[in-house]
């Protein structure tokens, strides 16, 4: 039986901003996005809707790198194969900026250790969901958006 590592959370302040971030991230949400990324890159991997499958499929970053090469080809060069910390976070990184390129706001736009160590996946969402925005304009289809019966506020 596997056991999984949780850090312990800050205190004070810091861990209830944390708190809060993990309350607005929604897995059904996360599940529409992998399926989107699926379809716009044409690679078969789990869209399991939960929180540790998101960071899972995507915490390497090449899957987002593909994303942004399947919108406009050629927008990251040399995806890093993730054999490092370092080349996971520069692929992390190449998204981030293609993705600003592409007209997502720096606002809006998550930072690598929010994706890469679990700090922060609804931000994650939130830049998928502002790229999704603006590729619309260019015909391509957004994800599955959440109901509001699906959307559980806490």
């Amino acid at each position: 039986m596997s056991q999984s590592y949780h850090r312990p959370r800050p205190a004070g302040m810091a861990g209830a901003i944390l708190d809060k971030q993990a309350n607005k991230f929604n897995d059904v949400e996360a599940g529409y996005l992998l399926e989107w990324i699926k379809d716009l890159t044409k690679e078969d991997f789990d869209c399991e809707a939960s929180r540790d499958n998101f960071r899972e499929q995507l915490k390497d970053g090449s899957r987002l790198c593909k994303l942004v090469n399947a919108i406009q080809e050629g927008s990251v060069k040399k995806i890093m194969k993730p054999i490092s910390n370092f080349n996971c976070l520069e692929n992390i990184n190449q998204f981030t900026n293609a993705a600003r390129k592409l007209g997502v706001k720096d606002e809006e736009t998550f930072q690598s250790v929010d994706l890469f160590d679990g700090r922060d996946l609804f931000s994650v969402t939130v830049t998928l969901q502002s790229l999704a925005r603006k590729i619309e304009k260019l015909g391509i289809a957004p994800p599955k958006q959440v109901s509001k019966d699906q959307i559980v506020n806490m």
